[in-house]
């Protein structure tokens, strides 16, 4: 070590640990686990966009189905038994008649079509005139009333006093506190 330059020593020590950890490789597997991690990663990658297009390509599918259904369906308004006055119905003609022909279930892409038969309408029942529907009163309330009428307003106001009165508290009385100053040495603390 030279006395004119104190830091050559460790500038020397760093120049030689360089020179021995400089010229080593990468450990032994490290390129073939990146390149698994990559490979990994480009087929999670592939995994995830061929869900979504097998997704849309599935609501696509639902789509035509739901198009192709509702253009089979009939297009005129429903009519329901109740809501069709008895005078309109029109009587059922002969089954070998032209007219039964026209009414006959349809033959569509190979199958029958199903009679549709009507659902019944709910109607709305008559709504009361009051809200809400006055109850008749239930028996804690009949007592309650029957209380109110037999007893007078000084009695009630008494009875209302004796609960208050209750909940005072009669008078309470406190020590004075006294502290005592400390004394120097207990406390640990000298000057």
């Amino acid at each position: 070590m030279h006395d004119d330059k104190p830091d050559q020593f460790v500038d020397e020590l760093l120049d030689a640990a360089l020179k021995r950890y400089g010229g080593e490789g990468p450990r032994a597997g490290l390129e073939t686990r990146v390149l698994a991690g990559v490979r990994r990663r480009q087929g999670a990658a592939r995994r995830r966009r061929l869900v979504w297009a097998l997704a849309a390509c599935a609501g696509i599918l639902a789509a035509i189905v739901l198009v192709l259904h509702s253009a089979h369906a009939p297009s005129g308004q429903r009519v329901t038994r109740a809501s069709v006055p008895p005078q309109a119905v029109k009587p059922v003609p002969n089954p070998g008649s032209a007219d039964s022909r026209i009414r006959s279930p349809r033959l569509v892409q190979g199958h029958r079509e199903k009679p549709r038969t009507p659902k019944p309408v709910v109607r709305a029942t008559k709504r009361p005139e009051q809200f809400p529907t006055p109850m008749p009163p239930t028996e804690q309330e009949k007592l309650l009333l029957t209380y109110f009428a037999n007893t007078t307003k000084p009695d009630l106001l008494a009875e209302t006093n004796k609960a208050e009165g209750a909940a005072e508290i009669s008078n309470i009385k406190v020590a004075p506190l006294e502290i005592e100053p400390l004394d120097d040495s207990e406390s640990g603390q000298g000057k």
